[in-house]
C-alpha cells in the first residue's frame, strides 16, 4: 500500500508479508505493517492506529476507507469518497468496485485486474488527471465516468434495455465495431427478409434502414451518431472501445425534413440546455437548429406505451451515456458536443424542480394515448418562444396526436410543449389540435398543478359550441364523423371557477391579441359574419373591416403610432369592446 503518490495493492496470493512495512513519500508519511500475530499497524500523516478495516476511517484522513476480502488467490476491494491527492493502482488478480460518487486524481488498472463502476448502484466516477488501463474497466447502465486528463486502454459501457421495444442508442466510446455489436446483442429479427433489430434513420426518405443478417465489413460506430435497437428479449447492450476524451462535431443534413438522429458520445451525462442554448456552452448549435429542442424516445410516455417526447429549456433533461436523440436543422451544418458539457447524474428524465403552473392534455382512443404540455413561465410570450416551445416529433406521419397552436400567432407548428406567460390566464385561449380518423371515439382530459386559485380548465367544442369542465376524472368524449387534422374545432380556456358553463358569455369566449404592431388576432369567433372597428384615444376611427369567423382570424393593421386603442368587435352573437396597447 502506498501513500499520496500511489495506492498499491500487491499481487494476489502474496498480500503483505509478515513483518513487512510499506512507506509512502515524505510529503504525507504512511506506513503499513502486517504483524506476526495477524494484526495490522499503520501510521498516516499525524494519525496512527491498529486493525483498520472497511468500517473505520483512518484518523485525520476522513475521506479514505480501506476494504479487503480474500477471494481465493485474488482480492476484492471497494472504495468510497476517495478524494485526496493520490495515485491509485489496481494490480494483480483484484477487483475494485464503486457504488458511490467518487473523485480520484489518477487511476491505473494493471493487466489481470478489474474496475467496475456502479455494479449495484448508479454512480459517477471522476478521474482528475489520467487513466492508464491495461485491465478491465466496466461501467454499469446509469453510471458514468469522466476523465479530465488522458486515457489509455479500453472501456466497456453497458446499457440496460428493459423491454423489446425500439430504443435510440449511441456509442459512448470510440472504436466499437458495428458487426461485433450486432453479433453480441441478442437483437430481434424482422418479419421481412433478413432485417435485424438495428436501424438508422434517413431524413431524405423519412424512413428507417435496417441492418441485414450476415452483413460484414460495416465498420465502427461513428461517435455522435444515433441508431435504434430492438432486442429479442429484455437485457442489455454493451459498447467497448477507447474512452472519448475530445470534443465531437457531427455533420447534420437537411434533405426532406431536417431531422437528424445523433447521440451522446461520452460515458457521462450531458444537459439538453447546454446542447441547445448558446449562453451555456458556446457551440453554434443554437443558430443551426430550427428549434432549440431535442426529441427522444421515452419508454414511460403515453401511459407506458412509449413515444417520442420533446425536451427543451423548459423541460430540461440529462441525456444518459448510450442515449440517442433527434435534432431539427434548417440547413446542413455541424453540431458540436463538447467535453465541458459532461456531468454525473443518476436520472435520465428530469422533472424541473419548480412550483410553476403546468397543464397536461391527454388524448386517448380505445388503444392509444398521446399528450401535450403547457407551462406558464415568467418572460415567455403568447407567440413562439424558441427553446421554450417545441413541436411534436415530425420525423414521420402523426396519424393520432394532440398538440396546441400558439395563442397569438399561427406559425403552423404543432406544439408538444407550449410555454405561456404566468399571468392574464383568463385572456389566453389556447387552440388545441387533434389528428384522428373518422369513426374513432376519442377522449380529451387534462391535469394541472399550481394554477392560480379559482382557475379552471374548460374545453370548447366549436361543432356545437359546448364547454366541458376538465377536472378530477371528468373528460370530453365524442365519436368523430369526419377526419381531424389540425386546430379550429377545440379550444382550451383557463377561466375563473365563477364562469359556469351555462353562464359563459361572449366576452369570456373571445380572445383579442396584437402579436405584432402590424397584426390583430381574434380567437373564438367560430363562424358567421363579423366586423371590427378600431379607434384611437381621441375617438378617431383608424380601421374598419369585416371578416368571416373561422376560429382564429388574423386582421392586418395599418401603420399606427404606439399607444392605447379601443376595439369594437361585432359578431352574430353580440358586441365586444376591448382596449389594446400597441408598442
Amino acid at each position: 500500500v502506498g501513500g499520496t503518490s500511489e495506492w498499491q495493492i500487491n499481487d494476489g496470493g502474496n498480500d503483505f508479508g509478515i513483518g513487512q512495512s510499506y512507506a509512502a513519500d515524505t510529503n504525507l508519511p504512511f506506513t503499513f505493517s502486517y504483524n506476526d500475530d495477524g494484526t495490522y499497524s499503520y501510521t498516516f500523516g499525524t494519525g496512527s492506529g491498529d486493525n483498520f478495516n472497511a468500517a473505520n476511517t483512518i484518523s485525520g484522513i476522513n475521506s479514505i476507507k480501506f476494504q479487503s476480502t480474500n477471494q481465493g488467490s485474488g482480492q476484492n476491494f471497494g472504495f468510497n469518497n476517495l478524494s485526496i491527492d493520490s495515485k491509485y493502482t489496481i494490480t494483480g488478480n483484484s477487483t475494485v468496485a464503486s457504488d458511490a460518487d467518487i473523485t480520484i486524481p489518477y487511476l491505473t488498472v494493471e493487466s489481470g485486474s478489474t474496475v467496475n463502476i456502479g455494479p449495484t448502484t448508479s454512480c459517477g466516477v471522476s478521474v482528475s488527471e489520467n487513466l492508464d488501463n491495461s485491465g478491465e474497466l466496466n461501467i454499469a447502465s446509469g453510471s458514468s465516468l469522466i476523465i479530465n486528463g488522458t486515457s489509455t486502454g479500453t472501456v466497456t459501457y453497458n446499457r440496460n434495455i428493459p423491454t423489446t421495444n425500439w430504443y435510440l442508442i449511441s456509442s459512448p466510446v470510440s472504436g466499437q465495431d458495428i458487426d461485433a455489436f450486432v453479433t453480441n446483442s441478442n437483437l430481434a429479427t424482422g418479419t421481412q427478409a433478413d432485417n435485424v433489430g438495428f436501424s438508422n434513420y434517413d431524413n431524405t426518405s423519412e424512413s428507417w434502414t435496417y441492418y441485414q443478417s450476415g452483413d460484414s465489413g460495416t465498420g465502427n460506430f461513428n461517435v455522435g451518431q444515433g441508431h435504434a435497437v430492438k432486442l429479442s428479449a429484455p437485457g442489455s447492450v454493451s459498447f467497448t472501445g477507447s474512452f472519448n476524451d475530445a470534443n465531437v462535431s457531427t455533420s447534420l443534413t437537411n434533405n426532406t425534413n431536417g431531422f437528424n438522429l445523433i447521440g451522446n458520445p461520452y460515458t457521462s451525462y450531458i444537459s439538453v440546455s447546454e446542447l441547445i442554448e448558446e449562453d451555456n456552452v458556446a457551440t453554434g448549435n443554437e443558430a443551426l437548429l430550427l428549434q432549440q429542442t431535442i426529441w427522444l424516445w421515452d419508454e414511460s410516455a403515453n401511459t407506458g406505451a412509449g413515444g417520442y417526447v420533446p425536451k427543451n429549456l423548459a423541460a430540461d433533461l440529462e441525456i444518459a451515456p448510450g442515449q440517442g436523440f433527434f435534432v431539427l436543422t434548417g440547413s446542413a451544418g455541424t453540431f458540436d458536443i463538447t467535453e465541458a458539457m459532461q456531468s454525473h447524474s443518476a436520472d435520465t428524465f428530469l422533472t424541473p424542480n419548480s412550483n410553476r403552473p403546468e397543464i397536461n392534455l391527454t388524448l386517448t382512443n380505445e388503444s392509444e394515448t398521446r399528450a401535450a404540455d403547457i407551462y406558464y413561465i415568467d418572460g415567455t410570450t403568447t407567440g413562439f418562444d424558441n427553446g421554450y416551445d417545441s413541436s411534436i416529433f415530425g420525423g414521420f406521419e402523426n396519424e393520432f396526436a394532440i398538440y396546441t397552436h400558439e395563442v397569438t400567432t399561427d406559425s403552423g407548428r404543432n406544439l408538444g410543449i407550449q410555454s405561456l406567460p404566468d399571468n392574464d390566464y383568463e385572456n389566453m385561449i389556447i387552440p388545441v389540435g387533434i389528428n384522428a380518423t373518422s369513426g374513432m371515439t376519442i377522449s380529451i382530459s387534462a391535469s394541472s398543478v399550481n394554477l392560480p386559485t379559482g382557475i379552471k380548465l374548460y374545453l370548447q367544442d366549436t361543432s356545437d359550441n359546448s364547454f366541458t369542465l376538465l377536472e378530477n376524472d371528468s373528460k370530453f368524449t365524442t365519436t368523430l364523423t369526419s377526419d381531424l387534422n389540425g386546430s379550429g374545432r377545440f379550444y382550451l380556456y383557463t377561466a375563473l371557477d365563477t364562469l359556469g358553463i351555462d353562464s359563459a358569455t361572449l366576452n369570456d369566449m373571445i380572445g383579442i391579441y396584437t402579436p405584432t404592431p402590424e397584426q390583430l388576432r381574434i380567437v373564438g369567433v367560430q363562424s358567421g359574419a363579423a366586423s371590427v372597428v378600431l379607434y384611437n384615444t381621441l375617438g378617431k376611427q383608424v380601421l374598419k373591416t369585416a371578416f368571416q369567423g373561422q376560429g382564429a382570424n388574423n386582421i392586418a393593421l395599418p401603420t399606427l403610432a404606439s399607444g392605447v386603442y379601443v376595439i369594437k368587435l361585432t359578431t352574430e352573437s353580440g358586441i365586444i369592446n376591448r382596449k389594446i396597447i400597441l408598442n
